[in-house]
């Protein structure tokens, strides 16, 4: 029994101590694990913090708004103005301005015009220490046209029919030079958009004026050589001429023949019945030879009254030719005016002193948030680990 308490005695001091620094290892594992996890926690928000409040360059926001407009309609109001008919910008052409403008200016054109404009490219180097925003001292198109989207938001609003400009800059000065020129780009692309199309149909008019001019000038002259040749100004006003004479010609006759006809009657032997009959005779003969000019020869009224109004058809038809292409000529003047686009601006560009990058609440706790999911990761893979170990 004393063998048996004895042996107690000299095992029990051996397993407290294995025990306890059992526990002391414990301790440490988990004091590591938990240095371990708390470093993971705090690293991404310390190098977070290092880069908002140390590194990190402010940029500030211009945000502009301004509708596409024509030249022949009246602003929208609202909603309302969407429903009613004629409305500026409305439809589908409204819609189709907006967007090209918004692609427009999310385009390396805009940005190649921008450069023309301003030194953008100086504007983006100015600031060595925040490498994530500036670029390289000597950047490529390529580089620039990447931080030029980056800087430029464009949003087209299909309701208000507007467009919603947003542009980064490192100084508030900056970013309202940029909407500004910008702004200008738009109304330029906006006033080209369809001005091709419209110079074409210009030039198609003013060509079809001139020809029509050149047709009505040589129908002119030819009823001037006309009238030259035949020593005529209007075979017209001849041909009522030797109508009405013969009209007169016809009734003297008529009349002449009754007095002879009275004569005869009453007197046979009337010395004036010959004068009479002298007279019947004078008058069928002028009767015939007007009837003769007027259409029994080559050189009658009536052969040159046909040639003559051939000429005149064709000059009445080349002037009316040349009024219908005046007056489409004006219209394509003023279909040019009525579909010429502008930009019409709602909200100026306004320099705003307050910093809208690096948003720093945001970016912290963004920070906070992948620390706790790496220790959660880290915590899930460990245990999974020690499973696994465990488990053989």
């Amino acid at each position: 029994m004393s063998t048996i308490n004895s042996l107690r005695g000299e095992i029990a001091p051996e397993q407290s101590a294995a025990f306890l620094r059992y526990q002391h290892k414990v301790r440490r594992r988990r004091r590591r694990f938990s240095l371990i996890g708390l470093m993971l926690a705090l690293l991404p928000l310390a190098l977070t913090a290092f880069y908002v409040f140390v590194v990190a360059t402010p940029l500030y926001t211009a945000e502009s708004r301004f509708a596409i407009r024509g030249g022949d309609v009246q602003p929208p109001a609202g909603v309302g103005g969407l429903l009613t008919p004629g409305s500026s910008g409305m439809g589908v052409t409204g819609f189709v301005d907006g967007y090209a403008v918004r692609d427009f200016l999310q385009s390396r054109e805009a940005m190649d015009g921008l450069a023309k404009k301003i030194d953008l490219a100086k504007m983006l180097t100015e600031h060595p220490a925040d490498l994530l925003v500036r670029l390289p001292d000597n950047p490529t198109p390529d580089d620039l046209y990447r931080a030029y989207k980056s800087l430029i938001t464009v949003r087209y609003n299909m309701i208000e029919q507007i467009v919603v400009m947003q542009v980064e800059a490192f100084t508030p000065e900056d970013s309202v030079k940029i909407s500004n020129a910008l702004i200008d780009l738009s109304d330029t692309f906006a006033n080209n958009m369809n001005q091709r199309a419209l110079n074409d149909a210009l030039k198609v008019a003013q060509e079809e004026v001139s020809r029509s001019e050149q047709r009505a000038a040589a129908a002119r002259l030819e009823v001037a050589n006309w009238r030259n040749r035949n020593a005529n100004v209007d075979p017209t006003g001849d041909l009522t001429v030797l109508t009405n004479l013969i009209g007169q010609l016809e009734a003297q006759l008529a009349t002449a023949q009754t007095d002879l006809g009275q004569l005869k009657a009453t007197q046979g032997d009337n010395p004036r019945r010959k004068s009479v009959e002298t007279r019947i005779a004078t008058l069928r003969k002028e009767i015939d030879d007007t009837r003769q000019r007027l259409g029994g020869g080559s050189e009658t009224v009536a052969k040159q009254l046909s040639s003559y109004e051939s000429l005149k058809i064709a000059q009445d038809f080349a002037d009316t030719n040349l009024a219908s292409a005046r007056q489409s000529l004006d219209q394509a003047r003023v279909a040019i005016l009525r579909q010429q686009r502008y930009v019409s601006p709602i909200a100026q560009p306004k320099a705003d002193y307050t910093p809208t990058y690096p948003q720093k609440l945001t970016a912290l706790g963004s920070a906070l948030l992948v620390g706790l999911a790496l220790v959660f990761l880290t915590s899930v893979a460990g245990g999974l680990i020690r499973n696994a170990i465990s488990g053989r």
